[in-house]
């Protein structure tokens, strides 16, 4: 069983030869960018230069998957936000909120042609073309609750949602949209699964009940109308946000631990692939790797499906952490179907 099937199989809740080890979220470190030559500021905005930084989790660490783009930052972009490009340390982001009413958004026909959403696409061709069955490859999308804190900045988000729900819908109905067919388009480019970034939708921001009616409807439409693996990705401490997740038919679940992972087999196991929960800052940023060995051993005891560190790596991460996150990986021994 090859990387590509091996991961695959475990978001389609698969018997496989043994746990597979990814990074859904950014994997890109220090290292990475040295050992290839390609520092972030180069390869955001080119395609080629893009393929050639993210194969580097596969290259050069052994991690099962190649994930691009880096940023949550394509599509404010390509809405006419103000983008601000970060390093070597800093990823892309908004330098403000491009919007002040909910009313004020609207999506072009030919978003798609926008900012650097082609160069995104080509990348994707790029690493299809180079490992076609031989490792998986995740793009992402921004979500549509994320996408509006970004679009509208938090402070008008939080107030709306309480006095001008039904604009803010609409809102989000359209961003949707607009999350559907650049996700399309990244499954046409050569995508093998679809990373749905909701960092905004973390329980330490919104409750359980603000989740299921402004994030998870529009989950439950984004993986109906995608047709394809998706996996969510949700920061922090979202357990009591479980129970909502369970329902919108995502195949994969991306979080840290901050989730009570006991929890989260109860809502989701049997129906949802789960997936991480590594430390991204005390255990693979600042520990040793003996720490980072015990602790992914600890994460495949409670049963995930696939090893990942919790979020987006830290870019000081070093070689040897990640091959310690690797190599748990590849010794643990999976119960056998009974």
């Amino acid at each position: 069983m090859n990387s590509k099937r091996r991961l695959l199989h475990s978001l389609d809740l698969q018997h496989v030869d043994r746990p597979v080890v990814a990074c859904v979220v950014t994997g890109i470190t220090h290292a990475m960018m040295e050992k290839t030559g390609i520092p972030w500021t180069e390869a955001h905005g080119e395609a080629r230069r893009m393929a050639d930084l993210a194969q580097a989790t596969w290259t050069l660490a052994g991690i099962e998957s190649i994930k691009l783009p880096f940023d949550m930052a394509v599509e404010s972009e390509a809405l006419g936000a103000k983008i601000d490009y970060g390093g070597l340390d800093r990823l892309p982001t908004e330098a403000r909120p491009l919007f002040n009413d909910p009313h004020q958004l609207s999506i072009p026909i030919d978003f798609l042609d926008h900012g650097r959403i082609s160069q995104v696409l080509q990348a994707i061709g790029i690493l299809r073309k180079r490992y076609d069955n031989e490792v998986a490859v995740i793009s992402s999308i921004v979500g549509p609750f994320t996408l509006a804190f970004k679009l509208f900045g938090p402070e008008n988000l939080f107030v709306w949602m309480k006095t001008k729900p039904d604009e803010l819908h609409i809102a989000l109905q359209s961003l949707t949209d607009l999350a559907r067919r650049y996700a399309r388009a990244q499954v046409e480019a050569g995508a093998d699964a679809i990373l749905i970034g909701e960092a905004a939708s973390s329980g330490s921001l919104i409750s359980p009940s603000h989740y299921a009616s402004f994030a998870a409807r529009y989950h439950c439409t984004l993986v109906k109308e995608i047709a394809h693996p998706c996996i969510l990705h949700i920061c922090g401490n979202s357990t009591k946000h479980l129970p909502y997740l369970a329902e919108t038919g995502v195949q994969g679940f991306s979080f840290d631990e901050g989730v009570d992972i006991q929890v989260a087999r109860q809502h989701l196991k049997g129906r949802t692939s789960l997936i991480g929960y590594i430390p991204t800052t005390e255990i693979l940023l600042n520990g040793t790797s003996q720490q980072v060995y015990a602790y992914a051993q600890e994460c495949l005891q409670n049963q995930v499906n696939i090893l990942a560190p919790g979020c987006s790596l830290p870019p000081k991460v070093s070689f040897e952490n990640l091959a310690a996150m690797v190599e748990a990986g590849h010794q643990f021994v999976i119960p056998k179907q009974t």
